[in-house]
């Protein structure tokens, strides 16, 4: 077992704990060992022969998609693209982790990493990052599905436009609405658009006005991103301070530019996307990260004099919805609920607010180091 292999196996203190096709999954380094449970030999790749290369490395970070991951796993597989794809648990509560461990067990090209804890989503996405094998890195949304070939058409387009580093499909609901699935700037204004107001509003505006033309951008959804393994590991990966929230792939695609390179959002090509399954399950920490990541995006980019307006909107905002919340508690839990959440939230803004720690914490998070 090499080091890799023990790194992302510390959430079982001991392997005999798990079942057989558990281990095998985990500590098979070599996914074309993995075997099915019941039988005696590999089964069949999907998308990728046992010698050929991958022109894609896939990474699905989980948290509680039990329900949406067969789905995701099911349009991934069936793409005529050869995708090598990393599975990566952040500690799920629910049977996510041992689905995980299963299907690493039951393909060749799949590979099941299960964190010990809850690292987050930026940082989950770069756990596999020195194990990448292809030319470029999806970073793909376990809530999403590929109804057609669409990534196979975003990989011609960016082996045929060689300035292009990252490239993003539209995003569109079960029904097969549109929803907004890229942004050219982020600033102040949508601070006040998507943090403040409620989330229905800026969801349903933007969904409606938004240009779905193929076009540079500032950065497209981090739902279904495809960028150059190249340019992923030369600005190291996601900036790990990032746990949960949109400014994650916005940094992201901000540092990927800075090679030179261009971002581009393509809305011929689909991806269905269900939206925030997974953060259902932990609203305090969604919104909280969401809060956080926002003020240590400005603070990283902007400057400390917006970051300290961004933190006085975000606690306006929380404060009235304490308020409006409470008062709509007296006649249903659910808005007490609402309430408490909020309530949290103001009191961590103030006490961990990144403007506090930014002598400690931002040098090291300015230049992402690459994890594995």
């Amino acid at each position: 077992m090499d080091d890799w292999s023990v790194d992302i196996v510390p959430k079982f203190s001991n392997l005999n704990s798990a079942s057989a096709e558990t281990r095998e999954s985990m500590l098979g380094d070599d996914a074309c060992l993995r075997m099915v449970q019941g039988s005696d030999q590999p089964t069949e790749c999907s998308g990728l022969g046992s010698t050929e290369r991958p022109r894609v490395s896939v990474v699905v970070v989980t948290y509680g998609s039990s329900n949406e991951l067969p789905d995701c796993l099911d349009g991934l597989l069936k793409q005529p693209v050869p995708l090598e794809v990393f599975l990566v648990d952040n500690a799920s509560p629910d049977s996510t982790p041992q689905m995980v461990a299963d299907y690493g067990s039951r393909y060749w090209n799949v590979h099941a990493i299960l964190n010990a804890e809850n690292i987050g989503l930026a940082a989950g996405n770069n756990t596999p990052m020195e194990r990448c094998r292809g030319d470029y890195v999806l970073m793909l949304n376990p809530d999403t599905v590929f109804r057609d070939n669409s990534l196979e058409r975003m990989v011609d387009f960016l082996d045929k436009n060689m300035d292009v580093g990252v490239v993003g499909p539209r995003n569109v609901y079960a029904d097969g609405a549109s929803h907004v699935s890229s942004q050219r700037a982020w600033g102040i204004s949508q601070v006040l658009m998507w943090r403040v107001l409620p989330y229905r509003i800026p969801r349903l505006v933007q969904d409606r006005l938004s240009f779905y033309k193929q076009e540079d951008v500032l950065f497209v959804s981090g739902s279904c991103l495809l960028i150059r393994r190249s340019i992923f590991e030369e600005i190291g990966g996601y900036d790990p301070e990032y746990f949960l929230c949109i400014e994650d792939v916005c940094d992201l695609c901000m540092r990927a530019k800075r090679t030179g390179c261009r971002i581009v959002f393509l809305p011929d090509e689909e991806v269905v996307h269900l939206t925030g399954r997974s953060g259902v399950q932990a609203p305090y920490i969604v919104v909280w990260h969401g809060n956080r990541g926002t003020i240590y995006h400005f603070l990283k980019h902007k400057g400390i004099g917006q970051a300290l307006l961004v933190s006085l909107l975000l606690v306006i905002a929380a404060a009235v919805r304490i308020v409006s919340a409470s008062i709509l508690g007296i006649v249903s839990r659910k808005y007490r609920n609402i309430a408490w959440i909020y309530a949290r939230v103001l009191w961590s803004i103030v006490a961990k607010n990144p403007i506090r720690v930014r002598s400690w914490r931002l040098p090291s998070a300015s230049s992402p180091t690459k994890t594995a």
